[in-house]
């Protein structure tokens, strides 16, 4: 469960990337100074400076240990992990989950269901799920990575991922519980797993970092608040505006928006494109209406698409700069009404989400 109110950190600069729809660099330098400002971008290169919300630094923290990026040691790269799938429903013998993130090596073949909290303590009921997940039950769900499958035996092990400044609070949940796990937390500055002594092929480290918070690899998922979303979202469209695309699907956008959607679970994708699309659907019957129409589809591949209706990328290049200047008003508006409601208790986030999410407190 999220909270109703999360703190949210401010990026190192140039963590957390907007990743609007400049699919080449030729495209790019077409775009006007004025497309280039409204969209935040001065350059091909120019990285966004973001806030992350603190739900997800654990989930963040897992993937810069995977990859090894942005002054983020690659700890867990270097003992062989990748990562799988992020999202990933599981049965258990208690009952279903859905697995924040599932990471692997091979040699030895080793599977981790690492559940992710940015709270101080650890749910029992789920804790108690994950940690009665075997092999059999892993291939039953279907969630076995395919370098993995084909192994006669592995082993399936819970890793718990919270953060650092919780940790002394994680430990004694874990001992209360009497569940023996390694648990992994992560800092601005230092990041530690311990207890991975029974688990083959995972060994303990603690080690201090320049890196500050992690890369925004989920800047958002489908349990951020409206306001955050839209900070993401927005750009996207004025992006495919000055694009001068006429029609882009929502699932398009939602890859442009998160770095991970390749790895993110098929209901995972399905809860965030949801989101999204509920989200497009009133811009482009408030604050937007006129720019752009949100059609929803029922087709295989698609959930919705976004119709480009008028683009200031259109107008007489007298009138350009006044055009993004009213859009920019335009978006805005649109920020603004939603903080408001969010802050009045208008909109709830706990029945925003759905169950499961990167991050629970």
């Amino acid at each position: 469960m999220i909270s109703s109110s999360p703190l949210r950190h401010t990026a190192h600069p140039g963590r957390v990337l907007l990743r609007c729809a400049f699919r080449s660099i030729v495209v790019f330098c077409a775009l006007s100074r004025e497309e280039l400002r409204f969209v935040g971008l001065s350059g091909p290169s120019e990285k966004i400076e973001r806030e992350l919300d603190d739900r997800l630094i654990p989930i963040n923290g897992l993937i810069a240990l995977l990859r090894g990026e942005a002054g983020w040691p690659g700890l867990l790269r270097d003992q062989g992990f990748e990562r799988h799938q992020f999202e990933v429903p599981v049965s258990t013998p208690l009952g279903d989950i859905r697995v924040d993130a599932l990471v692997y090596r091979c040699e030895p073949d080793l599977v981790l269901l690492s559940e992710c909290k940015s709270g101080r303590n650890i749910e029992e009921e789920q804790a108690r799920k994950y940690v009665a997940v075997d092999e059999l039950w892993l291939r039953r769900s279907g969630a076995v990575p395919p370098r993995v499958r084909l192994s006669s035996s592995f082993a399936v092990h819970t890793m718990f991922v919270g953060r650092e400044e919780h940790r002394a609070s994680l430990e004694a949940s874990l001992r209360h519980l009497d569940i023996a796990a390694p648990l992994l937390t992560v800092g601005s500055n230092r990041v530690r797993l311990s207890d991975a002594s029974a688990t083959r092929g995972l060994d303990d480290f603690d080690e201090a970092h320049e890196g500050g918070l992690p890369p925004g690899r989920f800047a958002v998922d489908h349990q951020s608040a409206d306001k955050h979303l839209l900070d993401v979202l927005i750009p996207q469209v004025i992006a495919a505006q000055a694009l001068q695309e006429d029609i882009v699907l929502v699932e398009s956008i939602c890859e442009r928006i998160l770095p991970e959607w390749q790895v993110l679970s098929h209901s995972g994708r399905s809860s965030f494109v949801s989101r999204v699309g509920n989200l497009l659907k009133g811009l482009a019957t408030g604050e937007m209406r006129g720019q752009f129409r949100y059609e929803g589809l029922k087709q295989p591949h698609t959930r919705g698409r976004v119709v480009i209706d008028v683009s200031p990328a259109k107008r007489d290049p007298r009138g350009r700069t006044q055009a993004w200047q009213a859009q920019q008003k335009r978006a805005a508006a649109a920020l603004r009404r939603r903080a408001a409601r969010e802050r009045a208790g208008q909109l709830s986030l706990d029945q925003l989400a759905d169950e499961g999410g990167l991050a629970d407190e």
